[in-house]
């Protein structure tokens, strides 16, 4: 990429707007990358080869929460997806489904939820995986209507697999499970890495 290419401004997903971006080698190519977040933008995407079986959603907004599950499944992204008011929710489904042995293939988690924000439910979810003894970690989404901070991104990447989307200016259900549907290869591409 020439120097022109990687100051270039791109959509990116994750942040919901135009921004700033910068190439990395990376082994077969070159990625271009969101200054602000670090998403990659431009790549060889693996398509989403086939439906997810379960995703749990936590939001703490109910039209948007039932609005975001009933698109996941009509856009085939998901067979199911169980939505839950708040992160304690979220973390008892989780281990109710542990329990029972059923299948999570996604966690979409918002970050500002009272009274257990996505964060500290993330970490939860984490410790309750390697407590028991969980062969790999669910993927999870984060989203919020913020733009990513280094905060976020500590986050992000203590939590991994995982990745950020900004709903922000961009936070429209059906525009929101579209962007959901494309970014969702790029998490299970980092999970299986």
């Amino acid at each position: 990429m020439t120097e022109g290419e990687q100051a270039r401004s791109l959509y990116c997903m994750s942040c919901g707007e135009e921004v700033p971006t910068y190439a990395v080698e990376v082994a077969g190519g070159a990625e271009t990358r969101c200054a602000p977040c670090g998403f990659t933008l431009e790549t060889v995407q693996t398509p989403l080869g086939s439906v997810l079986e379960c995703i749990v959603l936590a939001d703490d907004e109910l039209l948007f929460r039932q609005l975001l599950s009933d698109l996941l499944v009509e856009e085939r992204v998901a067979r199911e997806v169980v939505g839950c008011e708040t992160g304690s929710a979220l973390l008892t489904e989780c281990v109710r489904r542990f329990q029972a042995e059923r299948p999570i293939s996604l966690v979409i988690l918002d970050i500002v939820m009272a009274p257990m924000d996505g964060a500290v439910a993330a970490l939860a979810l984490r410790a309750l995986e390697k407590g028991l003894d969980r062969p790999a970690p669910v993927p999870i989404l984060f989203v919020s209507g913020m733009r990513a901070d280094d905060a976020i991104r500590r986050i992000v990447e203590h939590c991994g697999p995982a990745l950020y989307l900004n709903k922000g200016q961009d936070a429209s259900p059906p525009r929101l499970a579209r962007r959901l549907k494309e970014l969702i290869p790029h998490l299970l591409t980092v999970r299986s890495r």
